[in-house]
């Protein structure tokens, strides 16, 4: 998420400047970089020293409470000293409907943004292709005729790139505090969205057979807190992006 900010960003001639724990990220050359930890707080307040609005898109699922929740904390401590005006977050729905580990910690970090202090804007979206396309290659098996998937996912999964123009779009328009819940264009089955992926890639024969597999995560997806179908939002179907994919992996 945070890549395509960036690139939408520089596409858009703004002066961007990017916190990074990497040694050496792909960015494009004209964009400025601070090496630093959320969770150590080490080099924050040097990222934030001329930095007018802050896009939040940092995150670790394996360790949320000190990424997202401490991080946050440390984010906004920079953020506060050096007067960002504009500090905007990316989040999930349904966060406050879960007591998931992953979720809670999401939660808490809205909870710290929203007494900040400073002028603030959320988005919570739904899950993005991206982890749908990770969870169905997790369910395929090599040189099996066979794919076994949990009975009664649902998603409505939203593209990566139309989620950072919402967030692009924002840093133009100011804070707007809680926005709407946005979800993509469409709400598909685990069931449904395997069949369109074995077809992209032509692995049409393979039988899918659908069991009460547990497991938190799975909870959460049979719910239905994971959706928003009273707003849907973008161009890029499950089908569109799994044709990229496809398209892309045959260019490489």
């Amino acid at each position: 998420m945070g890549k395509e900010v960036v690139e939408q960003l520089a596409y858009q001639k703004r002066d961007v400047s990017v916190l990074s724990s990497r040694k050496a990220p792909l960015l494009p050359s004209e964009i400025t970089l601070y090496r630093g930890d959320l969770a150590t707080g080490s080099g924050l307040h040097k990222a934030t020293e001329n930095a007018k609005i802050i896009i939040h898109c940092a995150s670790n699922p394996k360790a949320p409470w000190h990424v997202d929740v401490k991080g946050t904390e440390n984010l906004i401590k920079a953020a506060k000293k050096n007067q960002v005006q504009h500090f905007i977050y990316i989040s999930i729905v349904g966060i406050d409907k879960s007591h998931y580990a992953y979720y809670s910690a999401k939660s808490e970090a809205e909870k710290l943004i929203k007494k900040s202090g400073i002028p603030w804007s959320i988005l919570r979206t739904t899950q993005f292709h991206n982890l749908v396309f990770s969870l169905i290659q997790s369910f395929k098996k090599e040189n099996s005729s066979s794919i076994v998937v949990p009975e009664g996912l649902q998603f409505q999964s939203i593209d990566i790139s139309e989620v950072a123009s919402q967030l692009v779009k924002l840093a133009k328009e100011g804070p707007k505090g809680r926005l709407p819940d946005t979800g993509g264009p469409q709400i598909l089955n685990i069931v449904k969205m395997m069949r369109i992926y074995l077809k992209t890639f032509d692995k049409g024969h393979i039988n899918i057979k659908s069991k009460p597999i547990e497991g938190e995560l799975y909870d959460i997806f049979r719910t239905g807190f994971n959706l928003c179908p009273g707003n849907s939002y973008g161009n890029i179907t499950w089908k569109k992006f799994c044709s990229g994919r496809r398209k892309n992996s045959s260019q490489t």
